[in-house]
C-alpha cells in the first residue's frame, strides 16, 4: 500500500469520525531509505530516526524545527566501564532532541498558539512508540496545504515531539533485543539504571507506584528530577506551558481543580496493552477536573477503542507514581493523557502497519485541535462529517453534529455528563476560523433539517453564495454549539471555485 494514499485515507477518516483506515496491505518497508531495526522494517533505528528527522527538518525549514533540550546520562556523565556489570557494549551518548512542528510564518505568533506536547520512547524495550510519534510529526508536515484541518491545527497551534526521552536505553534494546532494556544507563546502585517514568516530582517516591530497589523495574531513582533524561523534559515543557497556570503547592492543592481556562495538552505513548490513560495515576481516585479529562479519554478511545486507566474507571491497573502523566497535570496544569499501544513491547510491524497505526493517528489530530482550550473545547459538540459541493453559484455544505456520539461510544460506561446537550446552534464560517473571527467576514448559522433542535445529534445544511468569491481554493469551518453553551472542535474543509462560478448550472 502506498504510505501517501494511506495517509489521505487516514485523514479523511478525522474529517468523517471514521475510528479505522483499511490498511491490511500496509507494511511500509523503510529498508532503502534510513536504518532500520533488525527484523523491523517498519521501525526506523535510532540512528536512522535522527537522520530521517534531520532530512525532514531541511526539506520543510518553514513547517518544522529540531533542537537538543539536553543530553543522555552516557553523554552528559561520561561513565567508565567498570561500573557497569554486564556485557554489553555502552552507547556512545546521545542528544535528547525536540521537534516543533508550525507553521511558522503564520499570523499568529508563538505565544497566541496553542501548544501540544508529545513524547516516546520513555522505556527502551518499547519500540512502536517512537515510530508512530514520527508517523505522526510526518502527517503534519506532509499535510499541510493538502489537508485543511492540519492546515489550521498548523497556523493556530505547535506541536512539540520528543522521539527519543531515553536514547542510551534505546540503544541497548535495539542492540540486544533480548535484554529488554527498560530504564536510562545510571550505573548507580545495581547498575541497570533509573526509571524515567517514575523519577517526575509530582508523589516522587510514594512506594505504592514507585520502588526504592536500584535493581527494580520501576527505581525512581535518588531524588526527583536526578536524571538528565528527566530534567531535560521538564525544563523544556516548562518554556512550553504558561507559569501563571501552575499552582503553588502542587501535591498540597490536588483536590483544587485547574478549571477550563487551562492551555495545552500532553501525551506520552508508551507500549503496550491497549490502554489510554491520564490523571491520577499515582492512586485509584478521580482528580478535580475530572469531567474534562475523562471526556477527552473517551473521545481518544472513540478512534482507537482503547480502554481507559484511570483513577476511577474499572480497567485501572495499577498505581504509577512520579510518571509523566501525573506531574504534567498535577505540576503544570495541561491536559494530560498517555497511551500503551498495540499488544508487544517489540511489536511486529503487521499489526503496526494494520491497527496501531490506523487507529491512533486520528486521535492524536483530534487532540492537537484541542491544544489552546483542552479542557473547554472537549466539553462541546464534535462535528462528525462535512460534505461540500458546488453547484449554481453557490455551495452545499452539509454536515453532521453530535453532542454525544465520541464521548458516549464505550459499551457498558454510562453516559457521561458533557455528551447529553442539545445543539443549539452549528455554525459555518468562510475563509476565517472561528478563533479569528471579526465583525464583517463570513458566517452563517446552519439550517437544522428537521426544523428543530431538539437532540444531542443533528444534521445540518447551508447553501453558501460563491457571487463575488475568487475562483481558486476556499475554506470552510464548521463549529457547533450546545445548550450548555460549550462550542465543539472546529472541523475544516477545503473547497474549490471554479473560474466563472456565476454561469454554473445545476441542482441540489
Amino acid at each position: 500500500m502506498n504510505y501517501h494514499l494511506f495517509k489521505t485515507a487516514l485523514i479523511a477518516a478525522v474529517l468523517n469520525g471514521s475510528s479505522t483506515v483499511d490498511a491490511s496491505s500496509s507494511t511500509r518497508s523503510l529498508q532503502n531509505t534510513y536504518e532500520t531495526i533488525n527484523g523491523r522494517s517498519c521501525f526506523r533505528s535510532l540512528d536512522g530516526m535522527i537522520e530521517s528527522m534531520t532530512d525532514l527538518v531541511a526539506k520543510y525549514p518553514d513547517l518544522i524545527a529540531m533542537e537538543s533540550i539536553g543530553k543522555s546520562y552516557i553523554k552528559k556523565n561520561n561513565p567508565s566501564r567498570s561500573k557497569y556489570d554486564m556485557n554489553y557494549d555502552l552507547p556512545p551518548g546521545y542528544d535528547i532532541y525536540a521537534f516543533n512542528v508550525t507553521n511558522a510564518n503564520s499570523a499568529r505568533q508563538s505565544s497566541e498558539k496553542g501548544k501540544m506536547l508529545i513524547t516516546s520512547g520513555v522505556h527502551a524495550r518499547e519500540w512502536a512508540p517512537p515510530e508512530l510519534n514520527a508517523r505522526f510529526i510526518e502527517t503534519l508536515v506532509e499535510g499541510y496545504n493538502t489537508d485543511a484541518d492540519i492546515t489550521w491545527i498548523m497556523d493556530h497551534n505547535e506541536v512539540h515531539a520528543i522521539l527519543y526521552v531515553n536514547p542510551d536505553g534505546r540503544f541497548i534494546s535495539e542492540k540486544y533485543p533480548s535484554s529488554y532494556w527498560r530504564k536510562n544507563l545510571n550505573p548507580e546502585g545495581c547498575g541497570n539504571g533509573v526509571d524515567l517514568n517514575r523519577n517526575l516530582d509530582f508523589k516522587w517516591g510514594d512506594r505504592n507506584g514507585a520502588s526504592g530497589d536500584p535493581c527494580a523495574n520501576d527505581y525512581h531513582g535518588t531524588s526527583a528530577n536526578s536524571e538528565p533524561e528527566t530534567r531535560a523534559v521538564v525544563e523544556y515543557a516548562k518554556k512550553l506551558f504558561p507559569e501563571d497556570q501552575r499552582k503553588d503547592d502542587p501535591e498540597g492543592e490536588m483536590k483544587t481543580a485547574f478549571g477550563e481556562d487551562i492551555t495545552g495538552v500532553y501525551i506520552d505513548i508508551h507500549a503496550s496493552g491497549g490502554y489510554v490513560y491520564y490523571p491520577w495515576g499515582h492512586r485509584d481516585a478521580k482528580s478535580p477536573d475530572n469531567e474534562a479529562l475523562e471526556a477527552l479519554g473517551r473521545k481518544i478511545s472513540y478512534f482507537n477503542s482503547y480502554k481507559l486507566w484511570a483513577g476511577g474507571q474499572p480497567d485501572f491497573m495499577y498505581e504509577a507514581a512520579g510518571d509523566y502523566s501525573d506531574y504534567m497535570y498535577g505540576a503544570l496544569g495541561v491536559a494530560s493523557f498517555g497511551y500503551e499501544i498495540g499488544d508487544d513491547f517489540q511489536q511486529d510491524c503487521a499489526r503496526f502497519e494494520d491497527e496501531v497505526v490506523p487507529i491512533n493517528l486520528p486521535s492524536l489530530i483530534y487532540a492537537a485541535k484541542l491544544a489552546l482550550k483542552p479542557y473547554k473545547d472537549v466539553k462541546g459538540p464534535d462535528i462528525m462529517e462535512i460534505n461540500a459541493r458546488v453547484f449554481g453559484g453557490r455551495v452545499r455544505v452539509k454536515a453532521k453534529a453530535s453532542d454525544s456520539k465520541m464521548v458516549n461510544s464505550i459499551a457498558g460506561f454510562s453516559n457521561h455528563p458533557t455528551g447529553n446537550q442539545i445543539i443549539t446552534n452549528v455554525y459555518i464560517y468562510l475563509d476565517v476560523h472561528p478563533d479569528d473571527y471579526q465583525v464583517g467576514d463570513k458566517k452563517w448559522n446552519m439550517e437544522v433539517l428537521d426544523d428543530n433542535w431538539d437532540t444531542s445529534e443533528e444534521t445540518v445544511r447551508y447553501d453558501v453564495p460563491t457571487s463575488g468569491l475568487s475562483s481558486g481554493r476556499h475554506t470552510i469551518y464548521v463549529q457547533a454549539i450546545d445548550s450548555r453553551g460549550y462550542k465543539g472542535p472546529v472541523s475544516s474543509k477545503f473547497i474549490d471555485i471554479p473560474a466563472q462560478n456565476s454561469n454554473l448550472r445545476g441542482s441540489p
